[in-house]
């Protein structure tokens, strides 16, 4: 009755009626402020741990886990050949094996394949422009459920051979080329590679597609074909989408029957032996791209429950101070429940306010991301913090907020009264209980930062194997020239009004030879192997018995001319090098890496062998078709050239003279004597006044070439590391915090120690040993749990083992150095205590 009076009072005055949630919610809020040195490190930390994690999830979210723009894009699968017991994972499609598929298969509601994309060039008045080019099949925008903005897609006739020559444009190849003009339909447009042929418009495709890989022309698919007789031939990407209810487990094993069946009855062919079906998103995505992801999630999710850590060890150092004050609660009434609301109140109040700091680190640390990042990870440019995001967000900084605040919640709700409010009594009991508990957090933490900085240890260490690792040539001052003779009038082989590229080359070769600042100029017939997929060019040796295709050696293939060697400094083992009478018209001759004559050749040797990569054999000095000798000479070994990408690796390799295998995309080298910047200018003046029709070259240093091999193993171990250094800091403070609040609480003890004669060493001992045995404990944990997970580990590795001891014994000292650090500034203190 006289509650409700007073209501009644309050409402009549005009005060506003407060209810008990309101009341606790003011409560905690004064609580927080009244401690604003307390509440600042506390929101720091956490929006720093909340943050990363923010940002890492808007990262993983928007790469892996984002759908893609297709309906139902679940059911879109990539099919492979593969071949486990040979190491091949992933291998392209030969045409008549895709065709078997299709016939086959009962697991699919639509089948589809396509070649490239690859860079063509597109014909304008001004001369020819690159466009992103792909030959697709009839069924793919079927298979992906798209719809073309204008017009129509493919029709199965034209994906037959000499079918009609039509073409589908992107909305952004429209928008630019053809100023989105609406009657571009049955418009025709000329590209010229391998020959100048005119195909008419038929469709436009929808806003941002442009599958596979930013394609922004798509052409009919006849001019390639489906030939029934290129088996052994593997060059088609194929794809198909899963019907209603057939699982992907499903799918599999009839696509592993049909292979199997296929090899059976082509067993004398390099066939798969199984179906690799991969989800189009996964695949997108890329396997070790998905790993390096998680694992920089996972470091990122070590630092936030590492701050977690700190705000519990500062949360129990503050309760331990308020245990009187909960006490007195306790004992006027106060249910432990309502005391553990409170608690727990106050710490997801400052969890919530770690989140909202937390965003803002979010949106620095996405750019972050995106400025130390390869620039091959799908999607990364659309990522943002987004409404997935913000839930992410508040989700985990109530998590993190429970986490850190419940251990004190409870030792707090539930101390013992009588200890707490004897006359003099500092609450030994829960301040023992609270002691214990951050100790173990310290351990947990200290573990965690161990495994951090074990993970970023071996990211650095292998990061600089890799930038030091030997690939068998020297980037320093090369310049790069990719050159296009595809263009009308130049083709591979001599044809009636047809000009070979070499004639160009060689003239070009010379005159860049002589230009101030040249070292040396050379060219092949493509650029390094930029992946480390298998070889699949099969070749047999003269005398050797007749091997079906499935036992034939394979090597990897190309050309180069006189003085690649040289531009490259690739080193001549034995033998000699090509010159310019190695041409057409003379005897075939060949060179091997060392890698092939350590396999084909391991007893025996190659100088004088007779090699063919025919696959239709004849008499020693035949020729083929072309006029080229069907047999060649092995006339010199070279040191193997590993492969630009992150886990660089050497194949067997065999190289023709390039005037004896001339192909249409040469790359130019050019090793300059100083500065390659001051060759640019006069190297492009030069290829344009030789050969003024080909299309503008793309030239580039052979040093930011190799770096882009390294990006993604540079955008790892930077991270990594990063996330590393914060933990280390967080581990440093987490230890400083719980000494210097045991050496406070401890301070009469120390005092009587020193009044009864303890020297200042002995106080050191006593604070540092105690600081020490924790790190030590928490390295231990560290180091057990790296030894668990060395397999994540072995992702972040190139050439070492993910155990290396070398690396545990240094991250030990480092931590143990700067735990030393921070146990030493309390124990300085301590020495300094009087009555």
């Amino acid at each position: 009755m006289k509650e409700s009076v007073g209501r009644a009072e309050r409402v009549r005055i005009g005060q506003p009626i407060q209810n008990p949630k309101s009341k606790i919610q003011n409560r905690m809020f004064r609580s927080l402020i009244r401690d604003p040195g307390f509440t600042a490190v506390a929101v720091l930390t956490l929006a720093l741990g909340i943050g990363a994690n923010t940002a890492m999830f808007s990262v993983i979210h928007g790469v892996l886990l984002r759908p893609l723009p297709f309906p139902e894009h679940e059911q879109l699968v990539t099919l492979w050949e593969s071949a486990p017991g040979q190491g091949i994972d992933q291998q392209l499609v030969s045409p008549p094996t895709y065709a078997d598929w299709q016939a086959q298969s009962r697991s699919f509601e639509e089948m589809a394949f396509w070649t490239g994309p690859s860079d063509f060039n597109f014909v304008t008045r001004d001369g020819t422009e690159k466009v992103r080019a792909a030959y697709p099949s009839a069924s793919l925008f079927r298979a992906l459920r798209v719809e073309p903005q204008l017009g129509r897609g493919f029709f199965p006739e034209e994906d037959l051979a000499r079918g009609p020559l039509v073409a589908v444009l992107s909305h952004r190849l429209w928008q630019e080329r053809f100023g989105g003009d609406a009657q571009v339909l049955g418009r025709t447009l000329t590209v010229d590679t391998y020959g100048r042929r005119t195909y008419t418009v038929v469709g436009v495709m929808p806003p941002g597609f442009q599958f596979p890989e930013d394609t922004d022309l798509w052409l009919a698919a006849g001019w390639n074909g489906l030939p029934r007789d290129r088996r052994g031939g593997h060059w088609i990407h194929a794809m198909a989408r899963l019907k209603p209810g057939v699982s992907l487990t499903q799918a599999k094993a009839e696509m592993d029957t049909i292979q199997a069946r296929i090899q059976r009855e082509h067993s004398g062919l390099r066939l798969g032996t199984e179906v690799s079906a991969v989800p189009l998103l996964r695949q997108t995505v890329g396997r070790n791209m998905r790993t390096a992801l998680f694992v920089l999630w996972g470091a990122v999710a070590g630092v936030l429950l590492i701050a977690c850590a700190n705000v519990a060890n500062l949360m129990l150092a503050r309760a331990v101070a308020r245990q009187k004050e909960i006490a007195v609660r306790l004992a006027l009434g106060a249910g432990r429940w309502r005391v553990m609301r409170l608690l727990l109140g106050e710490s997801l109040l400052l969890a919530l306010l770690g989140g909202a700091g937390g965003v803002l680190v979010a949106f620095g640390g996405i750019k972050l991301v995106v400025a130390l990042s390869p620039g091959n990870i799908p999607r990364l440019g659309e990522v943002g913090v987004d409404a997935t995001a913000l839930l992410f967000t508040l989700a985990a900084s109530l998590l993190t907020g429970l986490i850190f605040g419940l251990a004190p919640a409870w030792q707090c709700a539930h101390g013992e009264l009588n200890e707490v409010l004897k006359e003099g009594t500092r609450g030994a009991t829960a301040g023992l209980a609270a002691g214990r508990t951050r100790q173990v957090l310290v351990v947990a933490e200290v573990g965690l930062a161990t495994l951090l900085l074990v993970g970023a240890a071996l990211s650095l260490q292998s990061f600089t194997r890799l930038m030091t690792t030997e690939r068998g040539f020297r980037a320093e001052q090369v310049i790069t020239a990719e050159l296009d003779f595809s263009v009308a009038g130049f083709t591979t082989w001599v044809r009636p009004g047809a000009t070979r590229p070499q004639v160009g080359l060689r003239e070009l070769l010379e005159r860049v030879r002589q230009l101030p600042g040249v070292q040396a100029a050379g060219a092949s017939s493509t650029f390094l192997r930029r992946h480390n997929q298998p070889p699949v060019q099969m070749f047999d040796i003269l005398g050797r018995p007749a091997a079906s295709d499935s036992e034939k050696p394979i090597a990897d293939h190309s050309a180069f001319t006189p003085g690649y060697l040289q531009t490259l400094g690739v080193r001549l083992l034995r033998g000699r090098d090509f010159t310019e009478a190695d041409t057409l018209e003379a005897p075939g001759v060949v060179m091997v890496s060392e890698s092939l004559v350590r396999r084909i050749f391991p007893n025996q040797e190659p100088l004088g062998q007779y090699v063919t990569l025919e696959r239709t054999l004849g008499p020693l000095g035949t020729t083929n078709v072309y006029g080229t000798p069907i047999w060649s000479e092995i006339i010199g070994v070279v040191s193997d050239i590993k492969s630009l990408s992150a886990q660089p690796e050497a194949v067997p390799t065999i190289y023709r003279p390039y005037w004896q295998w001339p192909m249409q995309s040469p790359t130019l080298y050019v090793r300059a004597t100083g500065d390659p910047n001051s060759v640019v200018g006069a190297l492009r003046r030069e290829i344009k006044s030789v050969l003024p029709q080909l299309p503008t070259p793309r030239i580039r240093l052979m040093r930011e070439r190799v770096g882009e091999s390294m990006a993604q193993p540079r955008f790892q171990a930077s991270l990594i590391n990063l996330f590393g250094g914060v933990a280390l800091f967080l581990a440093a403070c987490g230890i400083y915090g719980v000494l210097a609040y045991s050496v406070n609480q401890r301070r009469i003890e120390i005092c009587i120690r020193i009044a009864l004669g303890a020297q200042r060493a002995n106080v050191l001992r006593l604070i540092i040993g105690h600081g020490m045995r924790l790190t030590l404990l928490g390295v231990a944990v560290g180091i057990a749990a790296a030894f668990a997970l060395s397999r994540v580990l072995s992702s972040l590795v190139y050439e070492m083992a993910p155990t290396d001891l070398t690396t545990f014994i240094a991250v030990s000292v480092v931590l143990s150095a700067t735990a030393l650090a921070a146990c030493w500034l309390p124990a300085r203190r301590a020495c300094d205590f009087r009555f």
